[in-house]
């Protein structure tokens, strides 16, 4: 199996660096931020939606509850995932190895016919302090224009997200507390090999 991987996950739990350490242990040269895609698809996107942080999105269905920030995440996921999908499906034509890391986690929007063939990892921090000290660090080491106190603020926000991606994922994902990131890189390194057969791609 070519490893294509959806790796998912609020900002601040390690999803860029421990894309990067698995791209590295697999010889995956095709690591793509979702972020960037986001970027590349907002001059285009239909919905003026896509203009707003994803924190921000709930405020097109009314006052800032619950069920409105699902809302703005999910009519935001519908702007992403033609892309994430033409994305996936490109990889698996070509046999190309690749890693996308994305905030718009929900497997259900991945196309039906590939969605099977794409190794999905879903990436949380039970912990919300040590989530908010992620956070802040992050400038340090990926992120380094960009400190992490604004997010911080966000996390009621982020976590109500979170939880939705969480819930509707399948058996077929795994989810990780990323209290410890050698173990978690390591426990995502064994099943990535476990599905793929333990293969390294040159």
């Amino acid at each position: 199996m070519i490893p294509v991987v959806l790796i998912g996950g609020i900002p601040g739990v390690g999803k860029t660096s421990i894309s990067g350490y698995i791209g590295r242990e697999f010889n995956i040269n095709i690591v793509l931020s979702g972020d960037y895609l986001r970027e590349f698809l907002r001059p285009y996107a239909e919905s003026g939606l896509m203009e707003v942080s994803v924190y921000s999105a709930y405020s097109a269905f009314g006052e800032k509850n619950n069920e409105n920030i699902i809302k703005g995440y999910v009519e935001q996921s519908k702007s992403m995932y033609p892309g994430i999908n033409a994305i996936f499906r490109r990889a698996l034509r070509n046999g190309e190895p690749l890693i996308l890391e994305t905030l718009y986690f929900i497997p259900e929007m991945l196309d039906e016919d590939i969605r099977d063939k794409i190794i999905k990892i879903y990436i949380h921090i039970s912990d919300m302090d040590l989530h908010s000290t992620r956070l802040k660090e992050r400038i340090n080491y990926t992120h380094l224009n960009s400190p992490g106190e604004r997010l911080v603020e966000q996390l009621p926000v982020y976590s109500v997200m979170e939880k939705y991606s969480m819930e509707r994922s399948g058996s077929d994902v795994l989810i990780i507390d990323n209290k410890n990131f050698h173990e978690t890189e390591t426990a995502i390194k064994e099943y990535i090999k476990s599905i793929i057969g333990g293969k390294v791609h040159y």
